[in-house]
């Protein structure tokens, strides 16, 4: 009977120190938000802040269309194209509706500034892929609807 009650009291201290792990665990992770700083310093003067195509280049440049990117989810099926976005960015895709490429190749720019900042590394690489990220990150994360 003793025996039994020990094991009983063991097993119960291991369930709750697991139990305990596991909540410190979630209390611990990180909420990722993706932050708008680089849509707005890159995008917004063609796709306007709201990213619903309104830029006020768009009176500068009449005849082109920057497209609403609140909409891409919804025109893609109801999936965002993570992929296909991360690509025009980074000027690895071109977009037929742009006939010859009006968008800038923000990976080329972003290389550019990499270099001018930081000189010539293997680090820059990686700058310009998180930067690209943030802003494919950022237009998932303000799609309307499904």
């Amino acid at each position: 009977m003793i025996t039994s009650m020990v094991h009983l009291l063991k097993v119960s201290i291991v369930l709750v120190l697991i139990h305990s792990s596991v909540a410190a665990a979630q209390d611990n992770q990180l909420i990722y938000e993706p932050r708008p700083d680089e849509f707005v310093n890159s995008c917004s003067s063609c796709h306007g802040r709201d990213a619903k195509g309104a830029g006020f280049l768009t009176r500068v440049f009449k005849g082109v269309n920057p497209g609403d990117l609140t909409q891409l989810s919804r025109e893609n099926n109801g999936k965002f194209p993570f992929d296909r976005v991360y690509e025009v960015i980074d000027g690895r895709a071109d977009v037929a509706a742009h006939g010859e490429r009006a968008m800038p190749v923000w990976g080329d720019r972003y290389m550019n500034q990499s270099m001018n900042e930081y000189g010539p590394d293997e680090t820059n690489v990686f700058r310009v892929r998180n930067r690209i990220l943030e802003l494919v990150h950022y237009l998932q994360s303000i799609q309307d609807g499904p």
